[in-house]
């Protein structure tokens, strides 16, 4: 294999890991500010709610929110379900090309 090349693929490998925990990161920061995520929250009547730990209260509880905070949240969440993945592929990938350019 190519060490250039194996060096650029680390190098988007690791890029892609950085992405997704910040991502996560984020994700958790404002769900913990919102007071929790549209996917475990409910849309009744019109009004939306975030479900999920409040700061405030302690406890989990629905957090009414407006339309577009809601599909913000959705979306976020989403987007975490696609990143985490493709990250730990990627952390998988990262560590086996490694391990063949160490052996060659």
């Amino acid at each position: 294999m190519n060490q250039e090349w194996s060096r650029q693929f680390r190098a988007a490998c690791r890029a892609m890991i950085a992405v997704g925990l910040l991502n996560f990161v984020i994700f958790v920061a404002v769900s913990l500010y919102l007071g929790g995520d549209a996917v475990n929250g409910k849309v009744e009547g019109g009004h939306y709610y975030l479900h999920g730990y409040s700061v405030r209260s302690g406890e989990k509880e629905y957090t009414k929110v407006s339309e577009r905070v809601f599909t913000y949240s959705k979306w976020h969440v989403y987007s975490v379900l696609i990143t985490w993945p493709l990250m730990m592929a990627a952390g998988l990938v990262a560590n086996r090309i490694t391990k063949r350019s160490e052996g060659s």
